[in-house]
């Protein structure tokens, strides 16, 4: 049997050997080639990864998979939990019409929704429209708005005609109906098909006086991100701008809308914590960074750090409030929640906020134009607490949605989030 095995073992060999090399030509470069994205991804999360002793032995992986299932062969599951990414790189903006939305029941159609709109992006086929969140969509291309058609009416290419709708309570003395509320028709708008749209992540900002005489900064900030691939710096100066604004007017009390982040570098956090946090904390430390043993030198303690908002303006926020939802991403909207809460200024209103307690760094190829995301260490604030995987409870518990009446544009004080936290600084909480 032994001879046999090695009989086979010698032809399974020879046969390898002659379709590689078969009419003389050797086929290991185009191999190498359809392996070397794989083969990248491998190096760096070796070198690299937080549990960098738990990836298997190579002769264990496939690196003719494609990349996001190469990583998802070599993640540790166990702590990972999916924060680690890999990604096309894009060098331009995405196409879309620039509006996001949330389906709301249709109480009058047991089939049918409305989209609520709850995002609209600048200089996008939708704000050129008119369309602004809180507007109701009933139709579109004049059909009613289905679970089935949602995506095919909505994510499509070409240009939509919006029938449009204002929310309305409905009075009734019928203590048994169901129905107190219903959506009425305004008109129609045109929006274009779809076309390349920047996602500025400082979507709106500005201030407001409260009752008591607060100064109010306000900020709706969408991603932790200091710039582009082409322009490395660029919402980083316009933050900069802004604190500068925030600044001039005298705010003490600042609320940070999270509601809608998609995440983000760690980085950027700093820079924000930075421009936010009191003046007595600056230079004292924001968090403390632990890396796998190949890389132990780079862990390290930092600091609001001054040097890294040349060109802006340290605030020196007394109260801080950071509101979130349930689509805010727990990345690093919770580790950067996580750092500021030793300074006991801040509150939280909205949705529960996870804490992963880690950080990523990207790395970025050109040759494949691939992004990689490994977690790479873990992030503790300046009381060590790393509060990974736990969960922040709100201050205030509270969702956008919990009254549509109040379902209104960023800034307005009567709109759900915002005015708790106004109530809060007031003292007229319910």
């Amino acid at each position: 049997m032994n001879i046999k095995n090695i009989v086979l073992t010698a032809a399974s060999i020879s046969l390898m050997a002659i379709s590689l090399l078969s009419c003389g030509v050797d086929r290991w470069p185009e191999y190498a080639a359809q392996t070397a994205r794989d083969q990248w991804i491998d190096s760096i999360m070796r070198e690299n990864y937080l549990w960098d002793y738990t990836i298997p032995q190579s002769k264990y992986l496939n690196y003719f998979s494609a990349p996001a299932t190469f990583l998802q062969s070599i993640l540790y599951k166990a702590e990972d939990n999916q924060y680690s990414k890999v990604d096309t790189l894009y060098f331009e903006p995405l196409p879309s019409y620039g509006f996001n939305y949330q389906l709301q029941r249709n109480l009058e159609n047991d089939t049918a929704y409305y989209a609520l709109v709850s995002y609209v992006l600048p200089d996008s086929p939708a704000s050129d429209a008119g369309l602004q969140r809180g507007d109701w969509i009933m139709t579109v291309n004049n059909q009613v708005i289905t679970k089935k058609s949602e995506s095919k009416l909505l994510n499509m290419s070409d240009p939509l005609e919006l029938t449009i709708g204002k929310y309305e309570v409905v009075p009734t003395e019928d203590e048994t109906s169901t129905i107190n509320w219903t959506v009425v028709k305004t008109g129609t708008k045109a929006v274009a098909a779809i076309r390349p749209v920047i996602n500025n992540p400082i979507h709106y900002y500005t201030t407001i006086t409260t009752a008591s005489g607060i100064k109010l900064g306000y900020l709706v900030y969408g991603e932790f991100i200091n710039g582009t691939l082409t322009n490395p710096d660029i919402y980083k100066k316009q933050l900069f701008e802004v604190s500068k604004y925030f600044a001039n007017e005298g705010v003490t009390h600042f609320a940070l809308d999270l509601r809608y982040n998609s995440g983000g570098t760690f980085d950027c956090s700093q820079i924000m914590a930075t421009l936010l946090a009191p003046s007595s904390a600056l230079g004292s430390t924001y968090a403390s960074l632990s890396y796998n043993d190949k890389n132990v030198s780079k862990d390290k303690s930092i600091t609001y750090d001054t040097s890294l908002i040349t060109g802006g303006n340290n605030m020196n926020i007394q109260q801080g409030f950071v509101i979130t939802s349930t689509q805010t991403s727990a990345s690093i909207a919770g580790v950067f929640l996580n750092c500021i809460s030793p300074l006991k200024r801040w509150a939280l209103v909205g949705s529960n906020l996870t804490c992963w307690g880690m950080a990523a760094e990207t790395f970025i190829n050109r040759n494949f134009n691939w992004g990689l995301s490994p977690i790479v260490c873990y992030v503790a604030n300046s009381e060590n607490e790393t509060g990974q995987n736990g969960r922040f409870t709100p201050n205030v518990a509270i969702t956008e949605t919990s009254n549509l009446a109040t379902f209104l544009p960023f800034g307005n004080p009567e709109e759900t989030l915002l005015n708790a936290v106004i109530k809060m600084i007031d003292g007229t909480t319910d």
